[in-house]
């Protein structure tokens, strides 16, 4: 089988050949194609060729176009940090927002037109890194385009800690905020769906008891995450989350936005184990996770990894809808041996029907 159709049977919740595997190889990508990280978080067509060779490199059965998560808040002007040898991120001392009467200073823009600091459109640049790995992978592996959630976004914009204390001090000046960077959202996922990817993919990170209560997402982000969910289907794609947080709220998140599925990296806020969710959610969800990235894949042996892998597959994959994958980002600095040894463990121990344990 080809991996998207591993992924499109996994989806049904049906078993495939195999398990299928995503070692959410982003940032990493960089250094299979030989670029700075500067270049691959600025030029589109580059970062696409980088996803396009480690995907060969690696052999796993689709990607997340995960560049980093300063994409959105550069077009909205958020002064950006490019950095050689190291992920995108804001100036956290030149923040766009610096208090709860400046929110007003997130303005309506066009989405992949509108020019950043940087003098690009970083969201049109992702446009260039999805067309090309659909032109090239298209057909054999899963795309799935990847959009920083509204919440998320103004936190590249006004610090997370800040915009916390705001959502409780002044929610009306954060919601106006969030509500204007939706209505972008909206017409970047647009541009997104037209390229045909199998599936966008929202990060909500701060719907999770780590960072959040669940009745304070519900307020501030859920009625735009649904948003977004609602156009995406309209689109004609599948809709996907991804919240790495701890105690991450799958109830919530599934009432507000109905996903295909959610790739997390610990026990849901209302299951007590892993095998307790595979029980509650697996005829429901495609489960996408959830191997430590810091235990497992920068820190770990290739027989740690391996036992994991062992685990998590018997834990979760039977029946489908599951697909093997890091909690979050493969660390960007790790070794690629350890994506390769994802998908080498998964050949060994996810053939279908599950026989090694």
């Amino acid at each position: 089988m080809t991996g998207i159709e591993r992924v499109v049977t996994a989806m049904q919740h049906k078993e495939a050949d195999r398990v299928p595997t995503c070692a959410l190889f982003c940032g990493a990508c960089h250094r299979i194609y030989g670029c700075g990280f500067d270049e691959f978080s600025q030029d589109g067509e580059i970062a696409g060729k980088a996803f396009v060779e480690s995907t060969e490199v690696i052999g796993h059965d689709g990607n997340v176009s995960l560049i980093d998560l300063t994409v959105e808040a550069h077009d909205f002007g958020q002064e950006t940090q490019f950095l050689k040898n190291d992920t995108a991120r804001p100036n956290y001392n030149n923040p766009l927002v610096t208090g709860p009467e400046e929110y007003g200073k997130v303005q309506h823009i066009t989405a992949c037109k509108t020019k950043g600091p940087s003098g690009i459109s970083r969201m049109g640049e992702m446009v260039k890194t999805v067309d090309i790995l659909m032109n090239e992978t298209g057909n054999e592996k899963a795309v799935v385009a990847f959009v920083y959630g509204p919440l998320g976004t103004l936190s590249m914009m006004r610090g997370a800690e800040k915009l916390f204390y705001d959502c409780i001090k002044h929610p009306e000046a954060v919601i106006n905020a969030v509500e204007v960077i939706t209505d972008v959202l909206v017409d970047y996922i647009k541009e997104l769906c037209k390229l045909g990817p199998h599936g966008i993919c929202l990060d909500t990170l701060f719907a999770s008891s780590c960072i959040m209560s669940k009745k304070l997402w519900k307020k501030m982000e859920a009625p735009f995450a649904k948003k977004l969910a609602e156009v995406t289907k309209e689109c004609g794609s599948t809709f996907w989350i991804h919240n790495c947080g701890n105690g991450v709220y799958f109830d919530a998140q599934c009432e507000a936005m109905d996903p295909i599925g959610i790739s997390y990296a610990y026990v849901p806020s209302d299951c007590e184990s892993f095998e307790d969710m595979k029980e509650k959610y697996g005829d429901k969800l495609v489960l996408f996770g959830h191997i430590n990235p810091a235990e497992r894949l920068f820190l770990g042996t290739k027989s740690e990894l391996f036992e994991e892998c062992r685990k998590e597959i018997q834990t979760l994959g039977k029946g489908g809808g599951y697909i093997m994958a890091p909690g979050c980002e493969f660390p960007p600095n790790g070794s690629v041996l350890r994506a390769m040894e994802i998908v080498e463990a998964v050949e060994y121990y996810g053939n279908y029907p599950l026989m090694r344990g």
